[in-house]
């Protein structure tokens, strides 16, 4: 099966050395695999519910979360294409650990566990691509707690505005901001109000544009300071 998500840990790139060999991009697990396509707001799973599957983000964004004991939903985490394959931390569990909601639109591979862990017995090889999907996420794991670290409310915003833009779009600057300040404020330990006043003063510094619903970064240079200010 061909694939263009070669952000995805199971893609296969061809064999430089052999003349005759597909030149497609290949799945490493394609049997274990099938593409969906999900709508802002589509729950992938929930927490509780029995553990099938991954999903490797080819685009789009996804909310990791929990409930809180007053019955809040609290984002304990996001991914996006190329950060980590939702549904890893539970692939040796029964069932979900906490749910996985859609932020954005996006489309994904669905990877079956139980498929997927008999091919790795045909093809050891495929371990070495679990633990690189291990290694993003855990790195991914770790700027997330670094951002909700010890550092000052500004910094918070403009290392999460870093974090959750996707790689392209540090080019064409432009990109629809998929959390509302509320939930930024969740994620980041912040009131709402501090989210909006910090991100209120980030505009008129002119480091961003933010008409509602987008975001429009107008100076990397500057957020970055921002970003590794210090509390």
């Amino acid at each position: 099966m061909s694939c263009e998500n070669c952000l995805c840990p199971f893609h296969e790139l061809p064999d430089e050395n052999n003349p005759f060999c597909d030149p497609a991009v290949r799945c490493m697990v394609t049997d274990a695999v099938k593409e969906i396509r999900f709508e802002q707001g589509e729950v992938l799973f929930s927490k509780g519910q029995s553990s099938s599957s991954l999903y490797a983000l080819t685009t789009g964004i996804v909310k990791i979360c929990c409930a809180t004991t007053d019955g809040r939903e609290q984002i304990i985490g996001i991914s996006s294409p190329g950060n980590l394959l939702v549904g890893l931390q539970s692939i040796h569990d029964d069932c979900y650990e906490y749910s996985a909601i859609a932020a954005t639109d996006g489309i994904a591979c669905k990877i079956s566990h139980r498929a997927m862990l008999a091919e790795m017995k045909q093809r050891p090889e495929l371990s070495m691509s679990l633990v690189t999907a291990l290694n993003a996420q855990l790195a991914h794991s770790r700027e997330l707690m670094r951002v909700m670290g010890h550092k000052c409310a500004a910094a918070k915003i403009a290392s999460f505005i870093s974090l959750i833009v996707p790689k392209p779009n540090h080019l064409n600057h432009r990109f629809k901001l998929p959390f509302s300040r509320m939930e930024m404020a969740s994620l980041l330990g912040l009131s709402e109000e501090t989210v909006c006043r910090q991100m209120a003063k980030l505009k008129r510094k002119g480091v961003i544009h933010a008409p509602r619903g987008r975001i429009e970064i107008l100076d990397w240079d500057e957020l970055r300071t921002v970003a590794e200010e210090a509390a």
